[in-house]
């Protein structure tokens, strides 16, 4: 049997590369677009909205290191879930990522010619948005069908490219800033706290695209959580300063759209603004890159276990690349793309993401009741049971305020994966056997 059928990915991710998809993948349009919405919820106070969000999506990132360092498979939540909870499960954690995997993608590379019209106003309308947007997910579509390692190479030179704009306008900033906007800290009180830190959290989702390439993965069991607490981190302080600039230097912070362009161009000139300006477009061009590399090892993951028609899981025997998964991940991108706007693609978003994020929390507690269990096989966060208990209470408090339609939205997505969950059985009846390496 050659490589090809075999499904076996190449292991030539290192840790720098995982910290930049992970950057990439959390740095998106998020921090630029939701400032303004949160000011005008919060005002200065919003930052503390920054802080939970950090610390919620900490406390997750905990649980995906410790359960993530035990597995040395492609898969990431889908996998944990299979694992722990069972076969439907799995299929339906799976589905669900695979779902938001595709609106995402379709989302940014309609979001990239939103940005992209700051300075080519012709391509944010009409027929010529929706040939850049679907040219972009071409072209990142070709960089990936060459191998993991070319389209890392593109992960890494646009992460660099964003961070540095930002960090221009956090280190400018700081001499602007001005203390009268700060006061009052809090001017509708902290009652609106939990649909703040929801509308943050959209900034901080996407670390857990860096447990998914795990079987392309080095060292796996230091790579992910490593990888996992340093992208919090840095993402974490670039956050919180650039909400503390765009509020110290832009008066008009509160419902402005986009307020970090705006702020730039006051204390930098309007050549600043454009560098920032470009930098979000280079940002939002990245984590279009990200999604062209992880996006398809979701499809990838599910088929090698016999979740999906087996087809997906083959990968081409010069470059690694897992073919029929990119194939299917563009072309169910271009068709969302085309069908849909930036506005409209972002409805099952948030929904999705917790359904990665709880069942790898209550994961953490099921397998430490294992009597197979070894806190020496991997990372073991400390103190017990804490840390899963009080992430999942988080989410539960901020899912109580989510709005009716998207959780219906999400249930919706979550039955129509049932029939096809029972279709795979009868087309893969040999899936019970097929185990990969964990």
């Amino acid at each position: 049997m050659n490589q090809d059928d075999t499904g076996q990915l190449k292991r030539s991710l290192g840790l720098t590369a995982v910290v930049a998809l992970g950057l990439n993948g959390v740095i998106g349009q998020g921090i630029f677009l939701t400032p303004g919405k949160a000011s005008t919820l919060m005002g200065p106070s919003a930052v503390v909205a920054l802080l939970i969000g950090a610390v919620l999506c900490f406390l997750i990132a905990l649980c995906f290191a410790e359960v993530g360092s035990r597995f040395h498979s492609t898969g990431g939540a889908y996998l944990y879930a299979r694992k722990a909870f069972g076969e439907f499960v799995g299929f339906e954690v799976g589905w669900m990522t695979c779902c938001v995997a595709i609106i995402a993608w379709a989302t940014l590379a309609n979001g990239f010619t939103l940005v992209l019209a700051s300075f080519v106003p012709e391509v944010g309308a009409g027929v010529t948005q929706k040939v850049v947007a679907v040219s972009l997910v071409v072209i990142l579509t070709a960089v990936n069908l060459f191998g993991v390692k070319s389209g890392a190479v593109v992960v890494k030179i646009f992460t660099v490219a964003k961070l540095i704009p930002l960090a221009a306008f956090i280190l400018v900033g700081a001499f602007y800033l001005d203390g009268g906007n700060f006061s009052p800290f809090a001017p509708q009180g902290m009652e609106p706290l939990a649909q703040t830190t929801i509308v943050l959290l959209y900034a901080y989702v996407g670390f857990e695209t860096m447990v998914v390439p795990a079987g392309e993965m080095d060292d796996p069991k230091r790579s992910v959580p490593l990888a996992l607490f340093v992208v919090l981190a840095i993402c974490t302080v670039v956050y919180i300063s650039v909400y503390i600039v765009a509020t110290g230097t832009l008066s008009e912070l509160s419902g402005n759209t986009n307020p970090i362009v705006v702020a730039a161009t006051g204390f930098m000139g309007p050549i600043g603004g454009s560098i920032i300006a470009l930098g979000i477009v280079l940002s939002v061009f990245g984590t279009n890159s990200g999604s062209a590399l992880v996006n398809p090892r979701r499809f990838f993951a599910m088929a090698e276990r016999g979740d999906l028609p087996r087809i997906l899981s083959r990968v081409n025997p010069k470059t690694g690349a897992p073919v029929p998964a990119i194939l299917l991940t563009a072309g169910a991108t271009i068709a969302l793309t085309v069908a849909g706007s930036f506005e409209q693609l972002l409805v099952l978003g948030v929904i999705a993401r917790f359904g990665q994020y709880i069942p790898t929390c209550l994961a953490v507690i099921v397998f430490r009741r294992r009597p197979d269990f070894d806190p020496e096989a991997g990372y073991t966060i400390p103190f017990g049971p804490c840390v899963p208990v009080l992430a999942l209470a988080l989410c539960g408090w901020l899912l109580w305020y989510q709005s009716a339609e998207k959780l219906i939205a999400g249930a919706v997505a979550l039955g129509v994966g049932i029939p096809l969950y029972f279709v795979s059985r009868l087309t893969n009846k040999d899936s019970e056997s097929a185990d990969p390496e964990s």
